[in-house]
């Protein structure tokens, strides 16, 4: 859950800590960080499953996430396409747990301009924010990823169950034919009882 929210708010507090680096004036369109082999099938995974929750994340009121998690994966790949991304999860939700952050990403990502510090600084730097970010892209690949083992297994131990169930029904219905002919049995008895006795003499006549 921490991954979720809170990292959010920490990356932009290292990327103002960052903003003072020395790095050349980029365009708006560089990406931020340089995907290597291993982050770009990853990125792109995470990228098809996002844009499938684009259909339904209304109904669960997770566009949002959905458009901040869209953000983060380009900024591997275009930063303008970033910064709409970014103002998508504030518009969809604008008081939301990912509003600030956005906006933060938004100003950041028009300020990249240059400052004093060393290449080590700047490299080290870039490398702890590209971290975090995967970091938090990871966390959101294994929570969608999860889900539908989780229905899966759902799924499973309903079926398991399912044999279990029919077979209590039918006990139960055995039963309730037993006890019904009891009653009915009884209640035959009860009517015989009080039924008057056929054998009995009729009584005589009065001359």
């Amino acid at each position: 859950m921490w991954f979720r929210y809170g990292s959010g708010l920490l990356m932009v507090g290292m990327l103002w800590g960052c903003a003072t680096v020395n790095s050349p004036p980029l365009s708006g369109s560089a990406p931020l960080f340089q995907a290597d082999a291993t982050d770009t099938v990853f990125l792109q995974a995470l990228q098809r499953e996002q844009d499938a929750l684009l259909s339904t994340c209304a109904r669960q009121q997770s566009c949002d996430q959905v458009h901040f998690t869209r953000a983060m994966i380009a900024l591997f790949k275009n930063g303008e396409t970033a910064a709409i991304s970014f103002q998508e999860a504030m518009t969809v939700a604008p008081k939301g747990p990912f509003a600030d952050s956005s906006a933060r990403w938004i100003q950041f990502l028009a300020n990249r301009t240059a400052h004093s510090a060393s290449a080590d600084e700047l490299n080290g730097a870039v490398a702890v924010m590209k971290g975090l970010v995967r970091t938090w892209l990871e966390q959101q690949r294994t929570a969608s990823t999860s889900a539908p083992m989780r229905a899966v297994d759902a799924a499973k131990s309903q079926d398991r169950a399912v044999p279990t169930l029919r077979r209590e029904i039918r006990t139960r219905d055995k039963r309730i034919a037993e006890l019904t002919e009891q009653l009915s049995t009884l209640k035959q008895i009860d009517l015989e009882a009080h039924r008057p006795n056929k054998l009995s003499l009729p009584k005589t006549l009065s001359k």
